[in-house]
């Protein structure tokens, strides 16, 4: 059972922004391309990455019962969990196919559930419409969404990419945004975490 959260927490995690190093492309589109897709309803793109990202959300659902079920009993919790690891090898094909072979992070950027912030090496116009792809790490989520670029400013001792691109996304599956939601709070914590341990060890 799923625990409904307060309206303002569900806006303070939407926004809240950190710094990260994702697999990131894009391209431009056309006006008419892009009010086309903007018609569309969820799921009618269920391209590799759509299908990815709903296998990988499964696996987040499951893995608190996971969890319980290796304490209950060991064996089939293993069995479950080698399934569990298949499912993710298969995702993982899938965004191959389709992307080709991604062997790390290209892009320094600023996220949240609603927009990124990136460094291009061309100016893209206020209110340019994109397609964005995103993988995020290190758990291979691949994310698709729509854009709209709100800033594209000039930035000294940038080169080879001087201009910096803030974009709000304007279509996002729910699911999509969820676990972009959900890497940013992990990748917060796990910071916070790895921060307090260098406290410790300073002392």
């Amino acid at each position: 059972m799923s625990t409904q959260l307060p309206d303002a927490t569900r806006e303070r995690r939407r926004f809240f922004r950190i710094d990260d190093e994702i697999y990131l492309e894009y391209r431009q589109l056309a006006e008419g391309e892009y009010q086309q897709r903007l018609q569309q309803s969820p799921g009618v793109r269920q391209d590799s990455s759509a299908l990815a990202l709903q296998l990988h959300s499964l696996t987040t659902q499951s893995s608190s019962i996971l969890s319980q079920i290796r304490k209950r009993d060991p064996d089939v919790g293993q069995y479950l969990a080698i399934i569990d690891r298949k499912l993710e090898l298969l995702s993982r094909v899938l965004l191959g196919s389709q992307l080709g072979q991604i062997s790390g992070p290209n892009s320094k950027v600023n996220l949240s559930g609603n927009g990124i912030a990136f460094f291009s090496a061309e100016a893209l116009d206020a209110d340019s419409k994109l397609e964005l792809r995103l993988m995020l790490f290190p758990g291979h989520t691949m994310i698709t969404t729509l854009g709209r670029v709100v800033h594209c400013r000039t930035m000294r001792d940038s080169a080879p990419h001087p201009y910096r691109i803030g974009v709000e996304f304007t279509h996002i599956e729910e699911m999509a945004r969820d676990a972009l939601v959900r890497h940013t709070l992990e990748l917060q914590s796990a910071r916070l975490r790895q921060q307090k341990e260098q406290r410790k060890d300073t002392r």
